[in-house]
């Protein structure tokens, strides 16, 4: 990512030929196309004995009449390179003319009869299929087989028609080029496997990665002979717009309405969207961050995000829980608008701005964080990007006021922000150094400020005694009572270890997660992959599953870099000289990639995501209720009524899964904790053995009546 006006990278960095380059705010509101994504007209080498003057690129020819030198013989070794990479050639053209085919009628035959008969998913995936079955299968292929000899005939008898010339080994090296896709089918027929998404799920996001790798290489064909057709401008901005609009509503609809759902099927619990409803309710009647649920009664003991007490005037529409769930529905989803934009100001292309937005909405990641009740850091994922974007259109003023709100996200936010000052440090421009070093030190005074002022620890690992301590986040690395110096030893001291941790096969799986549905294309962003690293290292050496697993807010620190990235990396693609190295067109591979991007998307969307069900998708440590069953109506029904008889000053005590349905009030606590409570709202199946004891007591010594029961639901009133 660089600001706006220069190339991506610079020539001595990316080991790339430094090319002009057509200003990003030209590209950024006109529907003429940048100069890196039209194709550059093929230049040929100058033949052995030619000169190239060194001070221009031009080859100038020998006058008329000039006496030019004789090229030199080749030597032995070079004539037998030569004849190598023509051998080399010939070789690869015959396993592209005969073996394509094969592989193309197998996958066809095959992976055609597993899509259309769902019923022999299982039986495929074990290799346990009847002989009967095999036969017909082999039949498939061989129908296969036949269809594709037909239409690479078919299609050497229209080019015979209009050239006169019958090319029929040309013809089959086009067409095998341009069917890639089929190699796809029976990697997506495998994705269709019952439950494979949670019996095998490195597996799965392996064969998405796969087919769309493969739906890529046949687009990479296909938008090379594409028609380069421009809309209007209006017409395009108006459609793109409304398009991205779509997107971010649509996300917003179905992701609100999933968790309101799930809350109203008491999957959600104090810990976190009660608490989080609690610090709303408590700021808004002038305690800010003020928290009953949690020790010294105030978020500071945990996290520092004043953001929450700028938000919560919101609350005053709909003061309740749900106000939370459809506001991180629809907070989240707007960031397909700085995707959008971001994409379109490196790229000059709408529809690949549009791509990389739906690929924004599909993400699993974000699904799992907006699922996982209501978190301050999840709010960081639009906000980073739109951080990103100021930063590459040069808006100084923008950048530095999002980054502000990013601080205000969370107090460990600040050490994120430290790798994107680092970031721009490396892109060496004066100003870029400048807003780096202000980056970096409004971090570290923000963070140092935080902790030494308004938390109630100091430490890294808030081991304060009103605290909540984070270090068993990362207890298999810090020796017992080491804390952060710890760590760092083990860092330092232990290498295998920390390696062996951090690629275990739970983290790969989340790596393939977060970055899977991008295609990995973030990694090739050069400097910008450093903003990456603190992120890796948060989630990579910890011990604590939650943490690196993409059902969680965790994720928020990971996935909304790697969006940011993409946009630079595609650059990279498009004028580079890594399309070069394998003889590729730049523009036309640029196109392929945010095809195949948007194919993996959908395709780990399907198997891991929340927008379909399936069998791996959580939202934290529960799986997502999609639709009320009577009884969980009948129950819903009962809470509300039961917290309607509750007065709205009087002190509660409750339990974790009836805790957000009674959060909107100042003294609310879960019990037992909390002295002379005025009314219980418990289950009481969820009170463990000790403090089951001390209820039961209670109500053996009178202390409270029963209003209303449910089962194991019950609401009690205090007696005296």
């Amino acid at each position: 990512m660089t600001d706006s006006g220069r190339p991506p990278e610079t020539a001595a960095e990316s080991e790339e030929p430094a090319t002009a380059e057509a200003a990003p705010e030209v590209a950024a509101n006109s529907e003429t196309p940048a100069a890196s994504e039209l194709e550059a007209p093929a230049t040929s080498k100058p033949s052995p004995g030619t000169a190239a003057n060194t001070d221009s690129p031009a080859i100038y020819a020998p006058a008329p009449g000039a006496i030019t030198p004789t090229a030199k013989p080749r030597g032995r070794c070079r004539r037998g390179f030569d004849a190598f990479e023509r051998l080399i050639a010939f070789a690869t053209d015959t396993i592209v003319l005969l073996v394509a085919p094969v592989i193309y009628s197998i996958a066809l035959g095959a992976g055609g009869w597993w899509l259309l008969n769902p019923k022999y998913a299982h039986g495929m995936a074990d290799n346990q299929l009847v002989q009967r079955v095999r036969l017909i299968q082999a039949l498939w292929v061989g129908g296969a087989a036949l269809l594709l000899l037909t239409v690479y005939l078919a299609r050497a008898g229209i080019q015979k028609f209009r050239t006169g010339a019958f090319e029929l080994r040309a013809t089959t090296l086009r067409l095998n080029r341009s069917m890639a896709f089929v190699l796809a089918m029976p990697f997506v027929a495998a994705l269709t496997v019952p439950g494979i998404e949670s019996k095998s799920p490195r597996q799965t996001a392996l064969w998405a990665l796969v087919a769309a790798i493969a739906v890529g290489a046949s687009a990479y064909h296909f938008v090379a002979r594409a028609p380069k057709r421009q809309l209007p401008l209006w017409f395009s901005r108006g459609l793109a717009g409304s398009l991205v609009a779509g997107l971010w509503g649509a996300y917003a609809w179905v992701f609100s309405t999933l968790s309101i759902g799930n809350h109203r099927a008491l999957r959600t619990s104090v810990l976190d969207l009660g608490l989080y409803d609690n610090i709303f309710y408590q700021s808004i009647h002038g305690r800010f961050l003020g928290c009953s649920f949690i020790k010294a009664g105030y978020h500071g003991s945990a996290h520092f995000d004043p953001l929450l007490v700028m938000l919560s005037p919101l609350y005053l529409l709909y003061p309740r829980a749900e106000f939370l769930l459809v506001l991180q529905a629809v907070w989240l989803g707007s960031g397909a608008v700085p995707v959008y934009l971001l994409t379109f100001f490196r790229s000059g292309s709408r529809w690949m701005a549009i791509a990389l937005s739906a690929c924004w909405v599909l993400t699993p990641a974000m699904h799992g964080a907006n699922m996982y009740d209501f978190h301050s850091l999840t709010l960081i994922a639009p906000l980073v990007v739109w951080l990103l974007y100021f930063f590459e259109k040069g808006k100084t003023v923008a950048y530095y006021l999002m980054l502000a709100l990013l601080l205000l996200c969370r107090e460990d936010v600040s050490l994120l922000m430290a790798f994107v000052g680092i970031y721009s440090l490396l892109c060496r421009e004066p100003a870029r150094t400048r807003q780096g070093w202000v980056t970096i030190l409004v971090s570290a005074v923000y963070l140092v400020t935080v902790k030494t002022f308004f938390m109630t620890s100091s430490d890294i690992f808030m081991s304060g005694k009103e605290s909540y301590s984070f270090a068993y986040y990362y207890k298999d690395l810090i020796p017992k009572g080491a804390g952060l110096g710890g760590l760092l030893v083990s860092l330092l001291t232990n290498p295998s270890f920390v390696i062996e941790s951090a690629l275990s096969e739970k983290k790969q799986l989340f790596l393939l997660v977060i970055f899977a549905p991008l295609l990995f294309l973030p990694l090739l962003a050069l400097r910008g992959r450093v903003m990456l690293v603190y992120g890796l290292l948060f989630c990579l050496l910890a011990s604590r599953t939650p943490v690196f697993t993409a059902h969680f807010q965790y994720s928020c620190i990971l996935f909304p870099i790697a969006f940011a990235l993409t946009p630079n990396a595609l650059a990279r693609l498009r004028e580079g000289s890594l399309a070069a190295r394998f003889n590729l067109r730049g523009p036309d591979l640029t196109r392929a990639a945010v095809v195949a991007s948007l194919v993996c998307a959908l395709l780990m969307s399907w198997k891991f995501g929340g927008i379909l069900e399936n069998k791996s998708f959580r939202g934290g440590f529960t799986r997502v209720n999609r639709e009320l069953s009577p009884a969980e109506q009948k129950r819903y029904q009962w809470v509300e009524e039961s917290a309607a008889q509750i007065p709205y000053h009087a002190s509660v005590g409750t339990t974790d899964r009836l805790g957000p349905h009674v959060s909107n009030r100042r003294h609310v606590y879960l019990y037992p904790n909390g002295e002379a409570l005025e009314y219980l709202l418990v289950d009481e199946a969820k009170l463990k053995k000790g403090k089951r004891r001390r209820h039961r007591a209670a109500l053996k010594r009178g202390e409270y009546e029963e209003l209303s029961r449910l089962g194991t639901l019950a609401l009690f009133r205090r007696t005296d």
